[in-house]
């Protein structure tokens, strides 16, 4: 299924939800019974949990970023490197990149064979995916240079402001991602 992910209706960055197109498609399990329905304690809460820990982890590293962006520039350096913002940030990078490829090589696939119907679904997933990859990316490599370098005041707001990209990004992803996939761990455990 072809999706344009630069469309302002599907690019992960600037839809305010899934599209029109898409919604007829999901499956019907409405997100405020999930909690009590009898599949939630598998799958489902155990996505809904690491999902929480992705968008968590975002939070955290853009408002610690925001906080040392307070600060003197004299001191930066030395505050970074106590913060534990490098590696905080790599960590999770790391995380998410693995999630997205146990999504991207297991449960996408399995999905579109089980329920056809939503391939336009997983194709705009997939699509997010690259997306956060190329967000990931360029978070991870303003990492990079911070632990390997001073701490600018110029590299912190860049690096803040890619936080605050991926921050956006992910939110949008996993809550449309929660849409597409819970109401199938619900039914499949």
């Amino acid at each position: 299924m072809s999706i344009d992910h630069q469309a302002l209706a599907t690019h992960v960055a600037m839809r305010d939800g899934l599209p029109q197109a898409t919604r007829p498609t999901l499956l019907e399990e409405a997100q405020c019974n999930w909690e009590q329905h009898p599949g939630y304690a598998g799958k489902a809460k155990f996505f809904k949990k690491v999902h929480r820990q992705l968008i968590d982890g975002t939070h955290q590293i853009a408002g610690a970023l925001e906080t040392i962006l307070d600060l003197p520039p004299a001191g930066l350096p030395d505050t970074v490197r106590r913060s534990g913002l490098v590696s905080g940030g790599q960590r999770l990078v790391a995380f998410a990149h693995g999630h997205h490829e146990i999504e991207d090589r297991g449960y996408f696939p399995q999905f579109a064979l089980l329920y056809p119907k939503l391939g336009q679904a997983l194709a705009l997933l997939d699509g997010d995916h690259r997306v956060l990859d190329e967000t990931l990316y360029e978070v991870e490599t303003r990492l990079g240079r911070l632990a390997h370098g001073g701490a600018t005041p110029d590299q912190i707001t860049d690096l803040y402001r890619h936080a605050r990209a991926l921050e956006k990004i992910m939110v949008r992803h996993i809550t449309d991602e929660e849409d597409v996939i819970i109401p199938i761990f619900l039914r499949h455990g």
